[in-house]
C-alpha cells in the first residue's frame, strides 16, 4: 500500500470513487457504483440492504440525516480478493438531535467485494453503540446492559 502525509493512496479506481461520492452526499454517483443485486451492511444497521433501490434510499436517508464523511486510514486486500479500506469517520449526529446531539469520530473498516468493476458486496464495521454513546452523551452514564438495550431499540426501530 503507498501513502502520503494526506493519507494512503486508495488503489481501486471504483472505490476512490465511492469515496469522493460518499464524501460529497452525491447519491447518484455513489448507487451507480453497486450492482443491480448489491448487498449493502454496516454494524449501524438492522438489516442488511439489497439491491440499488434500498442502497439509494438508505444513503439518502443516511445523508439527509446525518452529516459524515469518511477519511481513509489504510488499504489492504484479502486473500478471496476483498477491498478493505480502515477509516475514520466524523461527524454530526442525526438533524433531528440537533439540539442535544454531539459530534462523533469512529474508526471503522469497509470491505468490497467488486464484481463485474461493480459494488457487489459491502460490508462497514465499527462500534455504532461508542458513536451513539459520543452524539448522547447521557447514554455513558447508563449501565452497559441499559445502553445496549436502548441500542437495541435503536436498531429494531430502523437505526
Amino acid at each position: 500500500m503507498q501513502s502520503n502525509e494526506a493519507g494512503p493512496q486508495i488503489e481501486n479506481f471504483h472505490v476512490k470513487r465511492w469515496i469522493t461520492a460518499f464524501n460529497t452526499h452525491d447519491v447518484a454517483t455513489i448507487v451507480s457504483l453497486y450492482h443491480d443485486d448489491a448487498e449493502l451492511f454496516d454494524s449501524g444497521m438492522p438489516r442488511p440492504r439489497q439491491g440499488r433501490v434500498e442502497i439509494e434510499s438508505w444513503f439518502r436517508r443516511r445523508f439527509s440525516s446525518t452529516p459524515i464523511t469518511y477519511t481513509p486510514t489504510g488499504q489492504s486486500i484479502t486473500e478471496d480478493g476483498q477491498i478493505v479500506i480502515s477509516w475514520v469517520a466524523q461527524g454530526r449526529g442525526p438533524r433531528f438531535l440537533d439540539w442535544l446531539a454531539n459530534s462523533f469520530k469512529v474508526d471503522g473498516k469497509s470491505y468490497f467485494t467488486l464484481c463485474d468493476g461493480r459494488i457487489q458486496r459491502q460490508h462497514g464495521v465499527y462500534d455504532h453503540l461508542a458513536v451513539l454513546k459520543q452524539i448522547l452523551p447521557l447514554l455513558k452514564w447508563f449501565p452497559s446492559g441499559c445502553a445496549h438495550f436502548i441500542y437495541r431499540i435503536y436498531l429494531w426501530r430502523g437505526g
